[in-house]
């Protein structure tokens, strides 16, 4: 896990790296979801896309 990284004098905390590099791979990822209908078997897609974000972060966080 990364530590705090000091950016211009502002320490940034390590979970906003994290974000940035989760979101291109979400967005794929929610592009090939909705092109194979996955997100219309969701009952709330939304809660789902943010379940996904999440479970990307975590997994950069415990693998990178």
């Amino acid at each position: 896990m990364l530590s705090e990284v000091p950016v211009a004098g502002i320490y940034l905390p390590p979970l906003l790296f994290y974000l940035a590099a989760a979101l291109p791979l979400f967005v794929a990822l929610r592009a090939l979801l909705t092109r194979a209908g996955v997100l219309h078997f969701v009952w709330h897609p939304a809660l789902f896309e943010l379940a996904v974000l999440l479970a990307l972060v975590a997994l950069l966080i415990l693998f990178v």
